[in-house]
């Protein structure tokens, strides 16, 4: 079962362990990202190696409120999320939000390893990779299962 955030509008999946899913579902008040945040701060004081796939398909364009405290919280934590996340995808419906992206990764890259596509099964199929290649043991049957892939 899905470890939920009290917020149905932002669900928290860590079912897939080191493999975090977070699909904000609607609009998401800026309480209930706070709420996010905190236990987001949790997963990166592990001090366990993870990847992040954001599932923003059922999501709009977030408030500048939220965007702007998101900007904040990872220069805040830049250091916890540069050592413990080994990537993150982003799954987008819009083809204009998925340009800005490569736009703005291109000219301002992260450090760490990112996907950007309209494909769920495409990023989780990535988010598999890049945790197979760490040298980690992720629940690689469970991840395919759960995602419909086809075992490679």
């Amino acid at each position: 079962m899905p470890n939920d955030t009290p917020s149905p509008a932002l669900l928290v999946d860590d079912s897939l362990w080191p493999l975090l899913i977070v699909q904000p579902r609607g609009v998401v008040p800026l309480a209930h990202f706070e709420e996010y945040l905190v236990r987001r701060l949790t997963y990166l004081r592990r001090q366990e190696k993870h990847v992040v796939l954001f599932d923003m398909r059922q999501a709009p364009m977030l408030p500048a409120e939220i965007r702007q405290r998101h900007a904040e919280w990872l220069k805040q934590h830049a250091a916890l999320i540069e050592t413990q996340v080994l990537g993150h995808a982003l799954v987008l419906n819009s083809p204009f939000l998925r340009l800005m992206l490569s736009t703005f990764h291109k000219v301002r890259p992260r450090n760490g390893r990112h996907l950007v596509t309209p494909h769920l099964d495409e990023a989780a199929r990535w988010c598999l990779g890049v945790l197979e290649e760490s040298g980690g043991n992720p629940p690689t049957q469970r991840i395919e299962a759960h995602f419909g892939l086809k075992a490679h």
